[in-house]
């Protein structure tokens, strides 16, 4: 009775300390603010697991496929035990910014403010009939949306083949995503103050329409408004022969570069030679 008194105190104490983050204002520092921006990017999505930010986890149905060890249809209580440290290291390692191994107030205001965003993503693109929840076949529908993406990932930078990321593949895969971030505000970002307003994303929305455009009637070639996988195939194939001829451009050019160097450098010497006699 008093351990069940001593965790419902806990969580109390652990509520008000977010509502009193909250009311106080202070303000987020530059680093955590990032980290809010990171943790959305690394498919935080509190949909699945609403209460998280309590320490605690509701028990959705993909937190019970996650932790349902024996599959049979429920949480024992070595099973909650496992999710709830499991979520709570989780949650340690994308919002514990110091590093001092606990959350402190400004990193709960962050990691509230990551799942409100989060779960308004999810809610914007998911949520069909509008009323403001996932229901089972909305969340099918995300469930199906992340394994595609998950499996695009993992043909992308499992370079190992062994059906998981490690850290030096998730590492590249950062790095290129960080790269493909700056060509984008390289070529929309207008203001150049590092993130795309909502007229700079209407441009870039525009150009990404027009080239869909292009590629469809260059590559639809049966007409039916979509490209299948083998028209994306022809599409890539001819992208990739592209690349290589530019390359090979590039290694010619350099190549003439080199040889002109070189006829100039002994055009050079020969005169120096010249001048001695």
């Amino acid at each position: 009775m008093r351990s069940k008194l001593f965790l419902v105190a806990a969580m109390v104490l652990f509520g008000s300390s977010l509502c009193l983050a909250e009311e106080g204002g202070a303000q987020v520092p530059a680093a955590l603010e990032t980290t809010v921006e990171t943790a959305i990017e690394e498919n935080i999505e509190p949909v699945l697991d609403e209460g998280w930010d309590r320490g605690v986890g509701k028990v959705t149905p993909e937190m019970l496929e996650r932790f349902d060890a024996d599959k049979n249809g429920e949480l024992s209580n070595t099973e909650r035990e496992t999710m709830k440290s499991t979520m709570r290291a989780e949650r340690l390692t994308r919002f514990d910014a110091d590093g001092d191994g606990k959350i402190s107030e400004e990193e709960k205001r962050v990691a509230k403010d990551a799942r409100k965003a989060a779960k308004e993503k999810a809610l914007k693109k998911f949520d069909s009939d509008g009323d403001g929840k996932l229901n089972e076949a909305e969340r099918e529908a995300m469930k199906a949306e992340r394994q595609q993406d998950k499996a695009k990932r993992l043909e992308k930078f499992d370079t190992d083949k062994d059906g998981k990321l490690s850290k030096e593949e998730k590492a590249a895969g950062k790095k290129i995503a960080q790269e493909k971030k700056g060509k984008v505000l390289d070529k929309f970002d207008a203001d150049k103050d590092g993130s795309l307003s909502d007229a700079e994303r209407e441009t870039m929305k525009a150009a990404r329409e027009k080239n869909k455009a292009k590629k469809l009637e260059k590559f639809d070639t049966d007409k039916d408004g979509s490209l299948s996988d083998a028209e994306k195939a022809s599409a890539k194939q001819q992208k990739q022969e592209k690349k290589q001829l530019k390359e090979q451009k590039q290694n010619r050019e350099q190549k003439q570069e080199k040889k002109q160097n070189r006829e100039q450098k002994q055009q050079r010497q020969q005169k120096q030679k010249g001048k001695k006699k």
